[in-house]
């Protein structure tokens, strides 16, 4: 008995099979970018962002309010007039003022360094030894603080 075998060739040609062009890998590596860039957006969407800009805006409240004690206690002379924080410091007269929705602070009436974001409204009042800082934002939240000086203010301040 005799035994027919073919012999297959091992070659894209002979075994009619289309290979992979590197045009057909372009073009699923494309769709496979345009779908992952949509990632952020989607998981941007689901997750929500609004737990990290609560805690974003706290630690910028209390990096702000580290800031300004520091100075007051260094502080020459205080004076609160039409909601604003203009105290004189080794000379320099720093000013802290609402400009937009920003809360910024000035020296000599020059610069402009933006040291706390989305504010809605803030009110400088003076109390014995210092001044209290009151503050709404965007979401709502109302901040306060007492600020203490070394040295007392001249002007009248309201009781506690």
């Amino acid at each position: 008995m005799r035994m027919y075998s073919r012999s297959y060739r091992r070659n894209v040609k002979y075994m009619n099979n289309k290979g992979f062009t590197m045009l057909e890998m372009l073009y699923a590596f494309s769709i496979f970018l345009l779908v992952v860039s949509f990632f952020p957006l989607i998981f941007k969407y689901f997750m929500g962002n609004d737990q990290l800009e609560a805690r974003l805006k706290r630690m910028e409240w209390h990096v702000f309010v580290n800031q300004i004690k520091k100075e007051l206690r260094l502080a020459e002379e205080i004076i609160v007039s039409d909601n604003r924080l203009v105290f004189t410091k080794h000379g320099q007269l720093i000013l802290y003022e609402k400009h937009g929705t920003n809360l910024r602070r000035r020296v000599d009436f020059k610069g402009h360094e933006i040291v706390l974001q989305q504010v809605d409204s803030f009110q400088f009042s003076p109390i014995r030894d210092g001044v209290k800082l009151t503050l709404t934002d965007h979401y709502d939240q109302k901040y306060s603080v007492l600020l203490y000086s070394f040295i007392s203010l001249d002007e009248n301040y309201a009781p506690e």
